[in-house]
């Protein structure tokens, strides 16, 4: 098998969304990787990150093996990856809580066209924090466990709510306290 068709065999077996199935998909994902897949760096890094099994679980808190997942994720912006770029700024700005060198990859996705960097360049570090803050919040309040909803569309409701929540409520706070008297 080349590359390209071990990718397809590990990407396949992550659209099915099964846990068990995740050392099957890190293996065929390592292996293409080695076969020089930068596709396969990238995933083999979201599949380290914590990312995979935590969309899997329909979960939103997550953690991993961020350095090894860094190292991939270099790996694969080095073989031409801009997405891969992209992730390795996120995962400084959001998870190692390093903006300085977040900014650095974010700044090098955007210049090969990847809107989602430029949007976080455009929040800088206070959207990162926002987001830190986010994490936090749900930490406390969700378990490793997955929830008994999960995967159906009330779950994805009630994180939708969550985040609308945490993003209105200071706003419509700020605004009942302003007195123009």
């Amino acid at each position: 098998m080349d590359a390209e068709e071990m990718f397809s065999a590990g990407r396949e077996l992550e659209d099915r969304g099964r846990v068990e199935d995740l050392p099957a998909i890190e293996e065929w994902y390592r292996k293409a990787a080695a076969a020089g897949s930068a596709e396969a760096m990238g995933r083999l890094g979201l599949l380290l990150e914590g990312r995979t099994r935590a969309r899997m679980e329909d979960r939103l808190v997550y953690s991993g093996d961020f350095m090894e997942a860094a190292r991939w994720y270099r790996q694969a912006v080095s073989a031409g990856d801009s997405w891969a770029a992209f992730a390795l700024g996120r995962l400084y700005s959001d998870k190692l809580d390093d903006w300085a060198t977040a900014e650095v990859w974010y700044r090098r996705a955007a210049a090969d066209g990847r809107w989602q960097a430029e949007e976080r360049l455009k929040e800088g570090p206070p959207g990162a924090v926002r987001r830190q803050r986010e994490d936090a919040m749900f930490d406390q309040s969700a378990s490793d466990q997955p929830r008994p909803n999960a995967g159906t569309a009330a779950a994805g409701s009630s994180c939708l709510m969550i985040v609308v929540l945490v993003s209105v409520l200071p706003m419509l706070a700020l605004l009942l306290s302003f007195n123009p008297l």
